[in-house]
């Protein structure tokens, strides 16, 4: 196993990377014109929110592919280095990306000017700025030198502490369960894995002798062609419409599927990229998610038949999913919305029931006086150093947070959702490379399990407990996948993942991911003062006056808008289903992944055409499979989504670039 040497001078190098990706990133975000900040650009390559592919990672692959054409430059192009770019890009790519540090979590810096004043008052100045500071994000002041900073530096120190402790758990539990789940489960990590073959052919395709050449160079061509048909739908009105692009699309980008007088709800997304990524997740999750998404059918139409859900077969397709009552997905009998909370609160219990004998014997190694230097010498730091930073970084950060007039047991229990939350969907990344947005579900519902009584529903604010705290629940807590907390710990299981596939040892991935997750965060902090602080909310759209309020109620409508108390029943269910299928998939590999549900059962399978795109994708690789076996898939397959996807990645390059020009702010 092949180690990176750390010096001084390597250091230097992922300083510098990490610090020019993000500011190059936050401003490729901050100005991009709508549509295409929404659902083509580079920063998110896959727009599909659930999904939401960090796309920093497979620009640099582009930049790789030019460097190999450098013969002076391509001797530096070593496996090590390769790593290196990977995890300097995925950090930068977490703090410069359409969710972060921007949009809905940018609220709470704006919140002053559009939120009430019963409610701001919970709120520190050192959390949300004051008023006359909110201004000048919005109006612009013109110059760096106009900006206020000494009345933002005590927030932007106060949210770089907030993501750099979270930071320090999501390292953490990376290390202390990257043997378990890299070297021992072998979990795919379809995400990591279209990374490492674009890197991969960036680095070979010139070579004759690499067998997925030709494929490569085929995926990219698709990837780019279908990408551009894309983008010239956006560019051009009188371009053909090939995709349907300007009518019956949902979201960032899902095609309407609607049979009248039915309960179908699943869409199609149009969105290329998501096909070469769902390319790699194993077949057994695809049909799992194909089948829990037919028993969702099913169960509508029974529902309906029996005479609930009155006039849910006549909805329009969006409404299908987000409509707060009468579908099956909010409201009893079937109430999937609330079912799913459940779920991830069993696959949560079940995943720490299944690992319990490796987190067991890290405790033991890390306290109980028991020894194997074997098995340490092969992990990126001792099991010590790891629980240690885990321990030191949760309790750190609870007391950030009750520094700003929370409670203790409100702080830990935000903090204890972040890590439930996103170690949970960590599960269904390592399998399919997305998961759900839990800050519509299984986050709510946790945070309020754990802080009020089962029948509190829409409590009054009187409190940093009942204002900032519920706020925060949704963001940066349990939003999406591309959020900051979610996307750091993204970023700390990529890189463990990418050398475990280089064969370069995670001892120095350790230390550079924490080095450029930090770069990372300290520059996006200045980032999101400098930009909007000197061109106003005028020329972009990440970022807006902010009302928190709107947050703090919808909390509590979510999973469902009722006490707890009341979907009680289906919560239990959805926990109940997941222990015993838990079981039986363990002991019958045949049976459906229960796990696979979430996603089937959420909008990123209706709304956002996941649960369609799985069943087309799980057709062509039971096909590939079985014309020519692992050997087709591994030699072609692979290389042609990874050339897909590099091709995709130069379309919003080309499309952003394109944008600037078309639309100057």
């Amino acid at each position: 196993m092949e180690e990176l040497k750390i010096t001084t001078p390597l250091l230097m190098w992922a300083v510098v990377i990490t610090a020019v990706l993000t500011v190059l990133g936050n401003m490729f975000i901050f100005f991009l014109p709508w549509p295409f900040s929404c659902n083509m650009n580079a920063g998110t390559l896959i727009s599909t929110p659930g999904m939401e592919l960090l796309g920093m990672p497979f620009v640099m692959s582009l930049v790789i592919a030019l460097c190999m054409q450098i013969p002076s430059v391509r001797k530096y192009l070593t496996t090590s280095n390769m790593v290196l770019l990977y995890t300097t890009a995925l950090a930068a790519s977490a703090f410069a990306n359409t969710n972060s540090p921007w949009r809905e979590i940018y609220a709470l810096m704006t919140a002053r000017l559009g939120t009430a004043e019963s409610v701001m008052t919970y709120v520190p100045e050192f959390v949300s700025p004051p008023r006359e500071a909110a201004e000048v994000l919005i109006r612009g002041s013109g110059s760096v030198t106009a900006i206020p900073w000494s009345q933002f530096i005590p927030v932007m120190t106060w949210w770089f502490f907030m993501f750099a402790f979270f930071a320090g758990i999501s390292v953490s539990l990376a290390s202390i369960f990257r043997r378990q789940w890299m070297d021992v489960e072998m979990l795919p990590y379809p995400h990591v894995t279209v990374a490492y073959s674009t890197i991969v052919g960036s680095r070979e395709v010139r070579s004759p002798k690499w067998t997925g050449r030709i494929a490569f160079v085929l995926g990219f061509i698709v990837g780019l062609s279908l990408e551009l048909i894309r983008a010239g739908i956006l560019f051009f009105p009188w371009f053909p419409d090939v995709y349907s692009w300007r009518s019956n699309t949902c979201g960032p980008g899902t095609h309407w599927i609607t049979f009248p007088g039915t309960t179908w709800h699943y869409g199609l997304t149009k969105l290329t990229p998501v096909y070469a990524l769902l390319i790699l997740a194993p077949l057994h999750s695809l049909f799992s998610i194909v089948f829990w998404g037919i028993i969702y059918e099913v169960a509508s139409a029974v529902a309906t038949a029996l005479g609930y859900y009155t006039g849910y077969a006549d909805m329009g397709f969006c409404g299908k999913s987000w409509c707060g009552s009468n579908t099956p997905f909010a409201d009893p009998p079937l109430a999937f919305g609330s079912v799913i909370s459940g779920v991830m609160l069993g696959a949560f219990v079940m995943t720490i029931f299944h690992e319990r004998h490796h987190i067991v014997m890290t405790l033991k190694m890390a306290f109980g006086g028991v020894k194997d230097t074997k098995v340490e010498a092969e992990e990126p730091i001792s099991y010590r150093s790891a629980w240690i930073i885990f321990i030191v970084s949760f309790i750190l950060l609870v007391a950030l947070f009750t520094s700003t007039g929370m409670s203790v047991w409100a702080s830990f229990v935000i903090t204890l959702t972040g890590v439930v939350v996103w170690f949970t969907t960590s599960q269904l990344w390592a399998r399919v490379g997305c998961s759900n947005e839990p800050g519509y579900n299984f986050g709510p519902f946790f945070a309020k399990m754990l802080l009020w009584p089962p029948t509190a529903y829409m409590l009054p604010v009187t409190s940093t407990d009942t204002s900032l705290a519920q706020f925060l629940i949704y963001e940066p807590v349990s939003h999406c996948p591309s959020s900051p907390w979610c996307s750091t710990f993204y970023a700390t299981i990529g890189p463990y993942k990418m050398a475990k596939m280089m064969n370069v040892h995670p001892r120095s991935v350790f230390k550079l991911t924490s080095l450029s997750l930090i770069v990372a965060i300290f520059v996006a902090c200045i980032m999101m003062i400098l930009l909007p602080g000197v061109y106003g909310r005028g020329v972009t759209g990440a970022i807006w006056v902010g009302n928190i309020e709107f947050r703090i109620n919808d909390m509590w409508n979510r999973p469902s808008p009722r006490p707890i108390a009341d979907i009680a029943p289906w919560i239990t269910g959805g926990f109940i289903f997941m222990v015993i299928m838990s079981f039986l998939h363990t002991r019958f590999l045949w049976m459906p992944d229960p796990l696979m549900s979430i996603i089937a059962w959420d909008w990123i399978g209706g709304l956002h055409g996941i649960w369609m795109a799985a069943l087309i994708c799980s057709i062509i690789k039971w096909l590939v499979l079985r014309i020519g076996g692992s050997r087709l898939y591994e030699e072609k397959a692979i290389p042609f989504a990874g050339g897909f996807m590099l091709g995709a990645a130069l379309n919003a390059l080309i499309a952003g670039i394109g944008a600037f020009i078309a639309y100057p702010r």
